[in-house]
């Protein structure tokens, strides 16, 4: 509270029980989805982290870095194309999995 008063009079006054700020994105395999976009140039994504993207952001930042700016990366990004989704047959939902599982126990 000491450093955010310096930069907000009045700060060391206020009773932050809780800050939360973000949005949680889930896909169907509970893997996120990165790599460049197929249909618009220049552009890149690193989403559907599934609650995990605060603790992957660092070095998922580095990743999409070296992507970005020199064209590929060193790490194996492909697990993690959207196009794994074109067959939607294929897709393995955890959530519905276990949606299922819980219901045979009601």
């Amino acid at each position: 509270m000491k450093q955010m008063s310096r930069l907000i009079p009045g700060a060391e006054k206020l009773n932050i029980i809780r800050v939360w700020s973000g949005i949680e994105s889930y896909t169907p395999d509970s893997l996120p989805i990165m790599g460049r976009s197929g249909k618009i140039d220049g552009l890149f994504y690193a989403f559907g982290f599934c609650g995990h993207g605060f603790q992957l952001g660092p070095g998922v930042g580095d990743v999409m870095a070296e992507l970005i700016s020199t064209g590929s990366t060193r790490t194996l990004i492909s697990p993690f194309d959207i196009r794994r989704f074109t067959d939607p047959s294929a897709i393995e939902t955890p959530f519905v999995s276990s949606l299922m599982s819980a219901g045979k126990l009601i």
